[in-house]
Parts: structure tokens; sequence; C-alpha cells
């Protein structure tokens, strides 16, 4: 198996703050040696390897991973707890992934 990210760097050359915050956590949990490849979708040079990826693969927002399987099949994340939970079998609480979802769909709201 080998992954990639695509991490996002803003207009004004710093990350996304996801990205980073991402990346730190990564690296706290010992996990970011795992990953194989970290390319940047720069929205400084929109013809970036990241934008190309992120076209590629039909991914809207960054960061994201890309995990190519043993078996030839590919797999595209763009929720990191998920990642976390199927890749690297991390615990993720119920509400670290209700919460991510909610943040990528502004549309959705819960019903009580």
């Amino acid at each position: 198996m080998s992954i990639t990210l695509v991490k996002k760097i803003k207009i004004d050359g710093n990350l996304c703050p996801k990205s980073a915050n991402m990346l730190e956590h990564l690296e706290q949990l010992g996990l970011l040696e795992q990953i194989d490849a970290i390319i940047a979708a720069d929205e400084r040079e929109p013809s970036s390897e990241g934008f190309a990826m992120a076209l590629q693969h039909k991914v809207e927002a960054a960061p994201f991973f890309i995990v190519n399987n043993d078996d030839g099949s590919t797999r595209v994340y763009t929720a990191y707890y998920r990642f976390l939970k199927e890749v690297f079998h991390q615990e993720v609480s119920l509400s670290q992934e209700l919460s991510e979802i909610m943040a990528q769909h502004a549309d959705l709201d819960f019903i009580i």
C-alpha cells in the first residue's frame, strides 16, 4: 500500500489551517512517516500537482488522501478521521467523525 497526502497551500503561501492541524496530528500519532508522498495543491500555482490530482480524482477540497492498495485498487479519503480509522485502524470517536462530516456538508443538520 502507498499513501499520498495532498495538502493545501493558501494564496499567502501558508498551509491551510486544516492541512496544518492534520499534519501536526499525524506527527503526534507517529503516523506521518507512513505517508509515502506529500504533495501540494498550491493556490499560487493552479497547475500544481495537487490540483491535478484533485481533478483526476474528482475531489473538490484539500487536504485529502489517496491510498493505492497492493491489489491495484485506489481509495480516496476526503475525511481525515475516516482515513485514520480505516487505514491506520486508529480509535476515532463518533463526535469526531460527525463534526468532520458536518463541516464538509454545511447543508446538513442534526435531527433531534
